[in-house]
């Protein structure tokens, strides 16, 4: 019978020492295999990136379990984490089983008086920046607000967000209080906890041929040279384009350490083709399920296209509505404005498309550059 892995997380401070030993051995003696930076996760050769290891680690396990005291650990800037909580993410985002225990008086703290700070700072930014506020934002606000405790790491308020955002249940942990183990994961396993989860890897290979290379190169040198008259069948058009454009996922970066995925969008479902004459929006053609209107006026600030060309000529941006489960993608080049329609995953809605509207732009931006970039320009080429 295979043995469950089980990688034990937390910051290596003083209180917890003695924790993850004890369990670490407990667990061993159950037949399980924990997995433990002092104990089995090193040495490594000196070019191993002991984050990547560790987050391999994780890949590797069956259950996470983590611990959570005071003090954060190391923060790595280009990711904006730190080296626990990316391992907690990693964990989230394979679907392993999650078990988190958290020291109960700094929990109460979070729970009684920095949750509401915390919530009414990331507000008040969101209202300002229509972004949400990267973690080095909040760590300063907290830092310097005289009603949290100073002697807690204010990264742990962040992280402690972050999983109640992720709906992770955080369970009670007081140092000096032992914990019986064996009783625990034995409860865990009639409950049938212990099954290796079932994991689904996508793999995407993508080549481009040096040929095709060559001939997109030509064909993007040419094309701002050239006039078309108009098209002559401008929905079929529209459509052969709009069957081209693939949904995906949606990754949030972290660095050059790992990715998460945050969502998905579907395939591209609806497209519409604007010409702009003077302070109007035309229609010129529509595809897919889209209900386009006749035309817009350029002052019409619930156009996304209207937006898009108050951006200047060319300009691209991505747009998000809830009522819909929508991303709208609006291009604006020459005298044209395509909007290209990609249904949401049901998890999206305004606050989280404000969270990782860089990611999103990202994904979708990416996913088919070759042929939005043939696109604009060949926009770009239409005569009115």
């Amino acid at each position: 019978m295979p043995k469950t892995k089980i990688f034990i997380s937390s910051v290596n401070e003083d209180g917890l020492k003695p924790l993850r030993q004890k369990v670490y051995h407990q667990l061993k003696q159950l037949g399980h295999e924990p997995l433990m930076w002092e104990e089995n996760l090193g040495p490594w050769l000196g070019h191993v990136d002991p984050v990547h290891r560790c987050l391999e680690a994780v890949e590797e396990s069956d259950i996470y379990l983590l611990f959570i005291g005071s003090q954060a650990g190391t923060y790595y800037g280009n990711a904006m984490r730190t080296v626990t909580h990316m391992e907690f993410i990693k964990a989230c985002e394979q679907g392993k089983l999650i078990l988190v225990f958290a020291d109960i008086e700094v929990k109460q703290c979070y729970f009684g008086t920095v949750k509401p700070i915390l919530e009414q700072c990331i507000e008040k930014y969101v209202a300002s920046e229509s972004r949400f506020p990267p973690p080095t934002h909040l760590i300063e606000l907290l830092q310097a607000d005289f009603r949290i405790p100073s002697g807690i790491d204010p990264y742990v308020w962040y992280f402690y967000y972050d999983m109640t955002q992720r709906k992770v249940y955080i369970d009670d942990l007081t140092l000096g209080v032992p914990i019986d183990w064996e009783m625990y994961f034995s409860d865990l396993l009639r409950r049938g906890s212990l099954l290796l989860p079932l994991e689904d890897y996508i793999e995407q290979t993508s080549m481009r041929l040096e040929q095709y290379d060559d001939a997109f190169e030509l064909i993007t040198s040419l094309l701002p040279s050239m006039q078309f008259t108009g098209l002559e069948q401008p929905e079929g058009a529209l459509e052969k384009i709009r069957r081209m454009l693939k949904g995906g996922d949606i990754e949030q970066v972290y660095g050059q350490y790992m990715t998460e995925c945050i969502g998905y969008y579907r395939d591209c479902c609806a497209a519409t083709l604007y010409t702009l004459l003077e302070d109007m929006l035309y229609l010129d053609a529509a595809s897919g399920n889209a209900v386009p209107v006749p035309e817009f006026k350029l002052d019409d600030q619930s156009s996304y296209m209207a937006l898009t060309v108050q951006m200047g000529n060319p300009a691209e941006q991505i747009y998000y509505k809830e009522a819909k489960a929508m991303f709208y993608h609006c291009i604006f080049s020459g005298s044209k404005v395509l909007t290209l329609h990609y249904p949401a995953d049901p998890d999206w809605n305004a606050r989280k498309f404000i969270h990782y509207k860089e990611s999103v732009n990202r994904a979708i931006l990416s996913k088919n550059p070759l042929i939005i970039e043939w696109i604009k320009l060949f926009l770009g080429g239409l005569k009115r």
